[in-house]
């Protein structure tokens, strides 16, 4: 979740306007055309290597999907092009999750954000770093250089999403050739498309535990104040209360349906859902138009999940183009 932007204006003293750390559907909107060279340049090396390969077979999870957000998260915030090759490194290792890797990766991260910020300190441009060390430089109080640097590594790590999602996504599309033909035929169900495979294929299986401020009873079951809840995102989105038929996929269900928790809910809903549903129809809509032949392919691995109780991703997905 991307950290919340609002700030309180204490006195009568002028304050610089807030850093812009929300992606509202209209900024995301904007944001589109930087994304689209992303997404092409990754499908180009995509091409390349399925060329050279000599099945014709490309893992779509670490050459598309996984660079992917990363990509993008970088050239949102104001990463140098130089550095991105070993930004990717770090948000691959961020995107699993856990292990060595990931622990490593952090100080790396924070490193990398110090010397950017550096960099655009010196040299401002049209990026979110150049517009946090304006707020920084201006109005010093109100964000200190270490929260402007965790305010960084808090971007890249929320910004992953996309690659589960979109790896998902591809294969359910893959998996169920009719719902395919459908989107093929009518492109314009892309943003319908997206919302039902979140709500279908969605990475987050489960909430974070929350904490009962009190003894509460939730369905006939007892929760003690202080005691763990955890909720099902999965089993919430095929609520038959709120979707109908909800174990099929329906890319043309109707856009006031999607109430799908795949980005959370109130006061913890992701305030980086608007760019994750643009990237998400970008990557897609490219991939299908620029390879309609797109199929799994048949490797003797094939597309197997990781063992995650709290996402549902993909170890690899292997197609042919």
């Amino acid at each position: 979740m991307l950290p919340n932007s609002s700030t309180k204006r204490c006195g009568s003293r002028a304050r610089s306007p807030a850093p812009r750390t929300t992606t509202t559907a209209r900024r995301a909107a904007e944001f589109r055309p930087r994304i689209e060279p992303i997404v092409d340049r990754l499908l180009d090396d995509l091409a390349q290597r399925a060329a050279q390969a000599d099945d014709g077979a490309v893992d779509l999870l670490l050459h598309f999907a996984r660079p992917l957000p990363v990509d993008v998260i970088c050239e949102l915030v104001g990463i140098p092009e130089a550095d991105r090759p070993l930004w990717r490194e770090w948000g691959a290792a961020v995107a699993t999750g856990w292990g060595q890797a990931f622990a490593d990766a952090i100080p790396h991260i924070m490193a990398g954000a110090k010397a950017a910020v550096a960099l655009r300190r010196a040299e401002p441009a049209d990026d979110l770093i150049s517009e946090l060390v304006q707020v920084r430089d201006t109005d010093g109080d109100r964000l200190g250089e270490t929260e402007l640097v965790t305010l960084v590594w808090h971007l890249v790590l929320a910004g992953q999403t996309p690659t589960n999602l979109v790896a998902n996504a591809v294969q359910t599309l893959l998996t169920h050739p009719g719902q395919l033909a459908v989107l093929r035929r009518e492109p314009d169900l892309m943003p319908r498309a997206v919302e039902e495979l979140t709500r279908w294929s969605g990475p987050q299986l489960m909430t974070i535990p929350r904490y009962a401020r009190e003894d509460v009873e939730i369905a006939g079951v007892l929760v003690g104040k202080g005691e763990p809840v955890t909720a099902v995102i999965a089993a919430a989105n095929r609520d038959p209360r709120v979707f109908t038929d909800p174990e099929t996929l329906d890319l043309s269900r109707p856009a006031e349906t999607a109430a799908h928790l795949g980005y959370a809910h109130g006061p913890h809903f992701c305030l980086g859902a608007a760019l994750a549903r643009t990237q998400t129809e970008v990557a897609l809509t490219r991939l299908l138009d620029r390879f309609p032949g797109l199929a799994l392919a048949d490797t003797p691995t094939g597309s197997g999940r990781l063992p995650d109780p709290g996402t549902w991703r993909l170890a690899t997905l292997p197609v042919t183009i």
